[in-house]
């Protein structure tokens, strides 16, 4: 990460209008390629990730990567209870390419296996490149492709062995 003074942290109960705000604020190509919530997302939406990841024997968890108190990357991985965990990450437009979405792809995969778990899963938009070399340096290799049932676009689906 760059030196400008930015956190990594677990979501807490007061973080849902921050999602929100970094959310909605991502640019239409960003979503392109990351939309777990849509195109946009609602604060009750958000409410409902930070409830979920802050409840005791919680099934998802929730890193986000703060330069005060804005939410400019969120790492995340939901599954943990099935024992399949899911990915996902984000870095708002401004900020990346600087370090955040390794600082939090590393911060969530050290979570998942601090859990035990023995393998995580994720798909990325098969021409998001730049996002499929971050993964693949993380150790993540491709196993299959899929078109998206809600988008119709080609995705790469991604595994990665602990």
């Amino acid at each position: 990460m760059t030196a400008t003074a930015i956190a990594l942290r677990p979501f807490m109960e007061a973080d849902a209008p921050a999602l929100l705000a970094f959310y909605n604020g991502l640019s239409p190509a960003s979503i392109r390629t990351f939309r777990p919530l849509g195109r946009s997302t609602t604060l009750d939406a958000c409410k409902k990730i930070v409830l979920d990841t802050t409840a005791p024997a919680a099934a998802r968890y929730d890193l986000g990567a703060w330069r005060g108190d804005a939410l400019i990357g969120w790492g995340f991985v939901t599954g943990l209870d099935a024992g399949r965990p899911d990915l996902g990450l984000a870095v708002a437009d401004a900020w990346q390419g600087q370090g955040i979405g390794k600082a939090l792809i590393d911060g969530v995969l050290a979570h998942v296996r601090a859990r035990g778990l023995p393998r995580a899963y994720l798909i990325a938009v098969k021409d998001n490149a730049r996002a499929i070399g971050l993964y693949s340096s993380r150790g993540f290799v491709q196993y299959g492709e899929m078109i998206g049932d809600w988008d119709g676009l080609p995705y790469v689906q991604m595994v990665v062995e602990f």
